[in-house]
């Protein structure tokens, strides 16, 4: 595993505020504009693989996509193939061709089904496994840990013939049950959101739909991560960081 930066995005597309209220949805133009800008800066975006081999170059990006939207398909695979990079998809096995029914106020975004995982996989992508149904895994039940991994890892497998190596924690709840699960069922890496905690929940920097040219370049500098997690940690640095990220919004418009 390297120390390459990991980037997550929810979803692409073209979403009104209404319809997307958690700012979730960064569209077609800013996704293009924002790898765009990584790869005229040298960064190097990164497979699955050579990410978990670790020898890669310095300014090295992993990108991750989570939830399995059909709207990654329809709008955010053309922009990777475009610019010619490689991701990884994380889906929900027990939901595919379902609904994002796990958010109240979004309950009509259409996810994947069988066949659009199959070409994801035949676009050259790594799809990646996000549990069974999207449910919180800390502190779960045995049965809810079990189906969102174990069984939500062989579904995948069996559906791509690939076995799935990296696993993304819905909501980015995890805790040291839901991590020893992801461990013991031969996941090679857990991905959370922003709470670090060793191999099986290493934190991504996300990507949303209000992120500026200016913010999204200060979520790929060293010290992002690093601050990103103290604010969860020390009362009064959140509200600075946040204010700090006001600030270069003001400063890009």
């Amino acid at each position: 595993m390297s120390d390459a930066l990991v980037l997550m995005y929810h979803a692409i597309g073209t979403r009104s505020t209404s319809r997307d209220p958690h700012n979730l949805f960064v569209s077609p133009e800013s996704l293009r504009r924002q790898l765009g800008t990584l790869l005229d800066r040298g960064w190097t975006p990164l497979t699955l693989d050579r990410y978990l081999g670790g020898d890669v170059p310095r300014r090295s990006v992993l990108l991750t996509f989570d939830d399995g939207y059909q709207a990654f398909l329809d709008e955010g695979l053309p922009v990777l193939r475009e610019l010619d990079v490689p991701a990884t998809v994380f889906v929900l096995s027990g939901l595919l061709g379902g609904r994002s029914g796990w958010m109240a106020d979004m309950p009509d975004e259409p996810l994947v089904d069988a066949d659009g995982v199959r070409e994801l996989v035949g676009a050259g992508l790594d799809v990646e496994c996000h549990g069974w149904d999207h449910s919180h895994l800390a502190g779960t039940d045995p049965r809810t840990l079990a189906r969102n991994v174990t069984h939500a890892l062989r579904t995948l497998a069996d559906l791509t013939g690939r076995r799935p190596r990296a696993f993304a924690y819905p909501y980015g709840d995890h805790d040291a049950a839901a991590r020893r699960a992801v461990a013991d069922a031969g996941f090679e890496i857990g991905f959370s959101v922003h709470e670090r905690a060793g191999r099986f929940a290493v934190p991504r920097v996300d990507v949303t739909s209000v992120d500026t040219d200016t913010t999204f370049l200060m979520k790929t500098r060293p010290g992002y991560t690093a601050l990103r997690q103290m604010t969860g940690r020390v009362p009064g640095l959140r509200p600075a960081l946040h204010s700090l990220v006001g600030r270069a919004k003001r400063s890009s418009t």
